[in-house]
Order: C-alpha cells, then sequence, then structure tokens
C-alpha cells in the first residue's frame, strides 16, 4: 500500500508529453502557488495593505510555502530512486540526490523552501522573509522552456554578445572623451569625464533622461552622433539574441521530432541521415479523448503516423482499431480520392503528421518505404471491398428472405 502510494506521488512529477493528468493538475497547483507566494511577498511591503485579513492571508502564503515544500521533498525522494535526469545518471542513491541539490533547479526549488524551514526553527527577519519571496519567482523556470531556451541562447552567442558589449562601451567611452572637452568649461554636466560617461551612456541606451545636455554648437552635434550611434548599436545585440533565439527554437524541434521519429517501428530501417531528413518533414500533433481526427468524405491533405496512445476508425465496411506504430490517411493520398474512413482518438495520443507536399517528397527519396505504405494501403482497400460485399451479400439475403415471406400460399388441391 505504501509503495502504490509512493507511486502515486512521484508521478506527480511527470514531465512527459504524455504525463498523467494528475501530473497537468499538480504542476497547475504548484504554479499557482510559486506565483501567490511571490506576490504575498512583494505586497506584504506595503504597509497596512493586508488589513483585517492579514492573518487569512498570511496562513495561505504558509500552506503556498508547505505545498513547495512536499515537492522539493517529493524530488529529493525521486532522485535517489534514479528517477529524474540527475538520478538517472548516477543510478540514484545520495550521488543523485547530490547532484539534484547542485543543479540550478535544485538550488531554486531549495531557495523557494528555505523561508518555510529556517522561519519555523530560529524565525525570520522580514527583509529577509521578502528577499526569499521574490528568489522563489525562479521555481518557475523549470515549467518555463522559453527561459531555458533564451540561457542556451545566450551561452550560444556569449562570443557574438561579448564583442557587441566591447563596441558598446569603447563607443561610450569615447562619446564621453569627446563631450568632455567640448562642454567642460561651459557645462557643470560635463565637469568631469565620469559625467560624461553617465551622459553617453544614458544617450547610447537611448534613455535620454534629459538631466544633462550638451549646451555648444559642438556639444550639440557630436551628441546627435552619439544619439544615432544609440539607436544602431541597441539593435545590434538584440539582432543576435533574436537570431540565436530562433536557431535554438529549430534545433530544438528538430531534437524533439528526431526522438518521436525513431519511436516509430516504421522508421526503424533507416540510418541516422535518412531520419534526420525526415525529422525535418514530419510535424508533432496531439490529441486528445475524442477528437476527430479525419473525417470521411474529406479531401485528404496529411497522413498520421501514430507514436502513443490508439485510434478507432470507422467506415461503410465496418470498424477498426489502431495502436502505437501504425499509420493511417494514406489511402487519400495515394488514390487522390476523398476520405474512406473517419477516425478519432481512443485517448490522448501523439502523432507525427505528413501533409500532402512533404508525402510526396517523402515517398520520391524513399521508395522502399512507398511500397510499404502502397501495399498497406491496398490491403485495407481490399479489406474494405471485401466488407462492402459481404454487407451487401447480407442485406440481399434479408432482402429475398422477406420477399418471400411477403408471397401469399395458395392451395394445390384448388
Amino acid at each position: 500500500m505504501i509503495a502504490k502510494l509512493e507511486h502515486w506521488l512521484l508521478g506527480l512529477l511527470s514531465q512527459g508529453p504524455m504525463s498523467p493528468r494528475r501530473a497537468a493538475a499538480y504542476r497547475g497547483l504548484l504554479i499557482v502557488c510559486i506565483l501567490g507566494s511571490t506576490s504575498y511577498a512583494a505586497m506584504d511591503t506595503v504597509p497596512g495593505f493586508w488589513g483585517d485579513f492579514a492573518g487569512w492571508f498570511a496562513l495561505v502564503n504558509l500552506g503556498a510555502l508547505a505545498v513547495m515544500a512536499v515537492d522539493y521533498m517529493l524530488r529529493m525522494r525521486l532522485a535517489w530512486g534514479g528517477g529524474d535526469e540527475h538520478g538517472a545518471e548516477v543510478g540514484g542513491g545520495w550521488r543523485g540526490v547530490g547532484l539534484y541539490a547542485a543543479s540550478a533547479y535544485g538550488i531554486f526549488d531549495l531557495l523557494a523552501v528555505a523561508p518555510f524551514a529556517l522561519g519555523l526553527v530560529f524565525g525570520m527577519p522580514a527583509d529577509l522573509a521578502t528577499v526569499f519571496g521574490i528568489v522563489r519567482f525562479l521555481k518557475l523556470a523549470r515549467y518555463s522552456p522559453a527561459l531555458e531556451t533564451l540561457g542556451a541562447v545566450v551561452a550560444n552567442e556569449l562570443q557574438a554578445l561579448l564583442s557587441a558589449l566591447f563596441i558598446v562601451i569603447l563607443l561610450a567611452v569615447s562619446a564621453a572623451t569627446f563631450l568632455y572637452f567640448a562642454e567642460r568649461h561651459a557645462n557643470p554636466g560635463f565637469a568631469t569625464l565620469p559625467d560624461a560617461l553617465w551622459w553617453a551612456i544614458v544617450t547610447l541606451t537611448t534613455v535620454g533622461y534629459g538631466d544633462v545636455v550638451p549646451l555648444t554648437a559642438i556639444g550639440k552635434m557630436l551628441g546627435a552622433v552619439v544619439a544615432v550611434l544609440g539607436l544602431c548599436m541597441f539593435a545590434l545585440p538584440a539582432s543576435i539574441l533574436a537570431s540565436g533565439f530562433a536557431e535554438e527554437m529549430r534545433r530544438h524541434t528538430f531534437v524533439n521530432n528526431w526522438q518521436l521519429v525513431s519511436k516509430v517501428p516504421f522508421f526503424t530501417s533507416l540510418n541516422a541521415g535518412e531520419i534526420a531528413e525526415i525529422a525535418g518533414l514530419l510535424k508533432p500533433f496531439r490529441a486528445i479523448k475524442g477528437e476527430v481526427l479525419m473525417q470521411a468524405g474529406d479531401i485528404g491533405e496529411s497522413m498520421y503516423f501514430i507514436v502513443n496512445g490508439q485510434v478507432e476508425g470507422s467506415s461503410p465496411g465496418g470498424s477498426f482499431n489502431l495502436k502505437a506504430g501504425d499509420f493511417f490517411g494514406e489511402i487519400a493520398l495515394l488514390e487522390r480520392c476523398p476520405r474512406t474512413a473517419t477516425i478519432k482518438a481512443v485517448g490522448r495520443s501523439q502523432f507525427l503528421v505528413l501533409d500532402v507536399r512533404d508525402f510526396h517528397k517523402f515517398v520520391a527519396s524513399h521508395p522502399d518505404l512507398l511500397t510499404v505504405i502502397r501495399r498497406t494501403a491496398h490491403q485495407r482497400l481490399g479489406r474494405e471491398t471485401e466488407r462492402r460485399a459481404d454487407r451487401r451479400t447480407m442485406s440481399d439475403r434479408r432482402s429475398t428472405s422477406n420477399d418471400r415471406r411477403s408471397v401469399p400460399r395458395t392451395d394445390p388441391e384448388a
């Protein structure tokens, strides 16, 4: 009983695309607790904000901290058993727990519950509790792929970003030096080089507070040049991050598609280069229980490969079920005819979709796979024809039987 309960609790931490519903509900609860607790820490700095309900809000915040503390203990247990990426790397045990605790996510999880643990034992000053409360927001990084992607982009483009930073610093120092010599006698705002450097930084970053402005004619000319350079320099790091972010997203999508393609038995005969080619054509798709994927009579525009889950199809010839590893929708693309069946997901399912344009590219470069697809399509068409013929035969038999019963009998002696 205890083992089943522990297995159920650890299932709350599942991160896979086909994770149980309780894992999604748990993630939602945890996100609400993090946002609520962080908001509480921020608004608690406003004197008298809670009014007469201060005790109730403090109790709610305590409950949110308790949820995050339980989450931290569950993740420690998962790392101990080798169920997460850190524990799986070393086979679990204390080494797995140590790797999790020393990881960025482990540190964020610890900082989220530190005020709860320390406050109960030693008490905690209000300012320190506020700091931990704001830092607690970092725990959301686990559930935000965008933050992880941004970190990877910064790491990949660090050299280019440092080069852009060096150019900005060089421009700031140069602009400050020129304005210092042009304005130092006529403008107290440029009396020293650090004062001029403040103006240069504010101008190059396009902030422009207006607290210090050039007064002389040459100073205004130099200021105009610096302002224009600031617009150009602002776009440089932004373009580096934008291109790096797009490249990282393409790489992430490719890796995910690669993993999904490798799970489909239909593609097991392909080598790495062929899988890479197909991964660029296929698009992942998820369906919920009861979702209709295709309707009989519609124009076929794509075919589906089942990665996880099961689908149910119905046609004039009868019903059928397809499971992970099967594919469907190829008949309409091969025969250029309307869909012959209506197919819907039995439960939550994951697919790889190949649209009609990519389908022709796919089969043109892989004739052996086209042979398998065509053979499967002909078998299904044959079975469908046989089912329809059987149904017509049964219908004719029933009709003949009904006709015989409706003919009145005559007396042979008459």
